[in-house]
C-alpha cells in the first residue's frame, strides 16, 4: 500500500496494524475493532470460537481481499493479543465481563463520548483517566470532609 494512503488510513481509523504471515508473503492493514465489535466478538466466541476470530479479522481488515482461513485466523488472534495488551493499566486490572457496561457507563459519564465506538485502546485509556479522575475526587471528598470535621470539632 503507498504511504500516503497508510497515512489516510490512519487519520482516519488511529492506529493501523500491519499483519504479515509468516513467511512475509501476505501483508494486510487492519484498524483496532471498536468496543461493539469487540463485545460482539466475545459473544460469538462463546458458540464457535474459530467462526469468532474470523468475524474479528473481516470486521477489521481494511482491504477487502480474500485471504486463506489459516492467515485470518492468525491475524484475528494478533488482534486478540494487542486487545489484551491494550487492557493492561495501572490503576485497575482489566475489568471482568460483568463490568464492561459499568467500565462503559464511566467513561460515557466522565468523557461525554460513545464508548462503543472507541476503538480498544482508546476505550482502555479514556478508562484508565476516568477511573483516575474517580480516585481523584474521592481522595478530596475525604479531605475535604477531614478539614469540616476538624473545623467543627476544634471550636
Amino acid at each position: 500500500m503507498p504511504d500516503e494512503t497508510i497515512q489516510k488510513l490512519k487519520e482516519k481509523y488511529g492506529t493501523v496494524l500491519k499483519l504479515t504471515s509468516d513467511d512475509q508473503t501476505i501483508t494486510t492493514y487492519c484498524k483496532k475493532p471498536s468496543f461493539a465489535t469487540f463485545l460482539n466478538y466475545q459473544n460469538k466466541y462463546k458458540e464457535n470460537p474459530h467462526e469468532a476470530i474470523l468475524f474479528l479479522f473481516k470486521e477489521c481488515v481494511l482491504d477487502q481481499e480474500n485471504y486463506d482461513d489459516e492467515f485470518m485466523l492468525s491475524a484475528g488472534n494478533s488482534i486478540v493479543a494487542m486487545i489484551k495488551k491494550d487492557s493492561e493499566f495501572a490503576i485497575d486490572p482489566t475489568p471482568q465481563k460483568d463490568e464492561f457496561k459499568k467500565s462503559a457507563a464511566l467513561i460515557r459519564h466522565t468523557f461525554q463520548v460513545d464508548p462503543y465506538q472507541l476503538s480498544m485502546d482508546e476505550f482502555y485509556k479514556l478508562l484508565e483517566e476516568a477511573l483516575w479522575l474517580q480516585k481523584h475526587n474521592d481522595k478530596r471528598l475525604e479531605n475535604t470532609f477531614m478539614t469540616a470535621l476538624a473545623q467543627t470539632f476544634s471550636n
